[in-house]
């Protein structure tokens, strides 16, 4: 069980706001799924510094080892892919989980803080194929879908949703927590 310690609401800028709303446009009217078929997502990644620990701790750090405050800052890049673990059971794209436990096994915090965080993201699935058995080879879902969702089974034992454009997702909240 999770005891947050905060919850901070993430306003991205103008230009990421407004490529995520197209593109969420843009899978429903080719998908045909209501509102792109957005979903809020866990990402769990490395922490470098302090941010979010307390009120006076709430501005991004500027450490590129911090990819927590780079994802806030930026929005997610699919050139991060890899950096960390070198693998994707799904190939080169952004992973996030409905199962914040999953999220949480990638948190990385390099920092002092006596904290983790964790980002609640927006997520614009659209049209989903469900795999059971990795495909590390993939680079776009295949021809006709917008996501893949690992399903718990042969090499997984929580959920995974993975999207291959940078903006099919959106970071809404940043959770602090005591682990």
């Amino acid at each position: 069980m999770l005891i947050y310690r905060q919850i901070w609401k993430i306003y991205s800028d103008k230009q990421h706001n407004d490529q995520f709303s197209r593109y969420r446009l843009e899978v429903e009217r080719t998908s045909g799924v209501s509102g792109g078929n957005s979903k809020r997502r866990w990402h769990g990644t490395i922490r470098a510094c302090s941010i979010g620990d307390t009120e006076r701790q709430s501005h991004v750090c500027n450490s590129p080892a911090c990819s927590l405050c780079g994802i806030i800052k930026t929005s997610f890049r699919l050139a991060r892919f890899g950096h960390r673990t070198n693998f994707g059971r799904f190939g080169a794209g952004i992973y996030t989980s409905a199962t914040s436990s999953k999220a949480n096994d990638y948190i990385q915090q390099q920092g002092r803080s006596p904290y983790k965080a964790m980002l609640l993201n927006d997520v614009v699935m659209g049209k989903v194929i469900k795999m059971t058995t990795d495909n590390p080879t993939l680079t776009a879902p295949p021809a006709g879908y917008d996501s893949v969702v690992g399903e718990p089974g042969r090499s997984l034992n929580y959920d995974e949703a993975i999207v291959y454009k940078n903006e099919a997702i959106r970071p809404l909240f940043l959770v602090i927590f005591r682990p």
